[in-house]
């Protein structure tokens, strides 16, 4: 999980800084779904009740690529990821325990604590708090969507009884409902665009599909609110790579709130 937590941070920063998110992001799902037809005849075919998840699913997913994209466009790297991801712990535990029945331990109240304290710390640093409250709306609904997912993804994994096939129909949906909308977002730009840039749809690919997976895999067997703090260590790696290879501005109230929100995700994590 810390490996694949690695991963999603390095797909976000690739995003971050691509000419526009939104077709950054939907290369990464050409690939995706590129993968999944590939292994889908392979997987078992989803029954019942898990293909309304699955199309739940697309929505929240989708909805939170739109959010994402729209955030990377007002504010840095090392600002906007730790922000969106820092609520996802919180809302998933939130989510879980009503949706799934799943009780949060002490020690993820605590972290709840933390989380929350790290988040405040970052935005009421000067530099931050100029994006106001249309960049915070943005974050809560990108976070809440990413809970909401988390939670969905949760429930169908194990519903279906295989993680795999659950995952591999997942990708091929996902993508091809993303990649559709943006067809007719950016129409002919989005070919022309993913083509010149090829790497980067290729290794964003490669990373995203990589961390989701194991992401999934973790989810289908662990409580969803430790999975999801675990995944959230990324914040840290975001923020770093914003900062020292992209040379984003920083603070010591950033840098506070970044060692914060991450102590809450581990003690999330450790204490599960």
């Amino acid at each position: 999980m810390l490996g694949a937590a690695l991963l999603h941070a390095s797909w976000h920063a690739l995003i971050k800084n691509s000419g526009d998110p939104l077709i950054g992001l939907a290369g990464m799902n050409m690939f995706s779904t590129s993968v999944a037809l590939v292994v889908l005849p392979f997987v078992t075919v989803p029954e019942g009740g898990v293909w309304m998840i699955l199309a739940l699913s697309v929505l929240l997913h989708n909805g939170y690529k739109l959010g994402l994209a729209r955030l990377y466009r007002h504010a840095e790297l090392s600002q906007a990821y730790p922000l969106a991801r820092g609520f996802c712990p919180i809302l998933a535990t939130v989510i879980a325990f009503f949706a799934l029945g799943e009780s949060p331990t002490a020690y993820q109240l605590f972290g709840i604590v933390l989380i929350s304290g790290g988040i405040l710390a970052m935005r009421l640093d000067e530099a931050d708090a100029r994006p106001g409250m249309s960049l915070l709306f943005i974050v809560f609904v990108t976070g809440l969507m990413v809970a909401a997912y988390t939670v969905l993804d949760a429930y169908g994994a194990r519903l279906s009884g295989d993680w795999l096939s659950f995952l591999v129909w997942l990708m091929f949906l996902d993508g091809l409902a993303f990649v559709g909308l943006i067809s007719l977002l950016r129409g002919g730009t989005l070919w022309t665009t993913v083509c010149r840039e090829w790497r980067l749809t290729l290794i964003s690919g490669f990373l995203g599909v990589t961390a989701f997976s194991v992401f999934l895999w973790a989810l289908s067997r662990g409580l969803t609110g430790g999975v999801s703090a675990l995944r959230e260590t990324s914040v840290l790696f975001a923020s770093l790579i914003g900062i020292l290879i992209y040379k984003e501005r920083y603070s010591l109230r950033k840098l506070a709130g970044i060692v914060c929100i991450t102590a809450g995700i581990i003690t999330f994590a450790l204490r599960v």
